[in-house]
């Protein structure tokens, strides 16, 4: 797929690996080792199901305030994947999936949500 820029007062280049229909372009598609691949889908998957168990601990009442990740795992998973371990992670409080990722235990979100 081509590059599209869109002409305002400056200029945004836009590209999509993906066309309207999720079709791939094979060429944009990047090379990615299957362990890598592998482990980012875990940690997708892991991600959403810990936050649909905290989003029901918190309307259970049994957590405090909680703000849920749903639909933007990939968009934390892969910057951080592509981090170095010594490069800083400040996340806000829709970062639980690219924290467990580089190693916060799940408990310590319970601790902190259960006051």
């Amino acid at each position: 797929m081509p590059r599209d820029r869109i002409d305002l007062t400056y200029s945004v280049e836009y590209l999509s690996i993906l066309d309207e229909n999720g079709s791939l372009d094979k060429d944009l598609e990047p090379k990615l080792p299957e362990e890598l691949l592998l482990k980012l889908h875990r940690a997708m998957l892991l991600g959403r199901r810990f936050d649909e168990r905290m989003l029901r601990l918190q309307r259970q009442g049994r957590l405090g305030t909680f703000a849920p990740i749903r639909g933007q795992e990939a968009s934390q998973l892969g910057p951080v994947a592509a981090m170095r371990d010594s490069d800083w992670l400040v996340p806000a409080f829709r970062e639980s999936a690219a924290e467990i990722y580089r190693g916060r235990s799940m408990e310590s979100y319970l601790l902190y949500y259960g006051g």
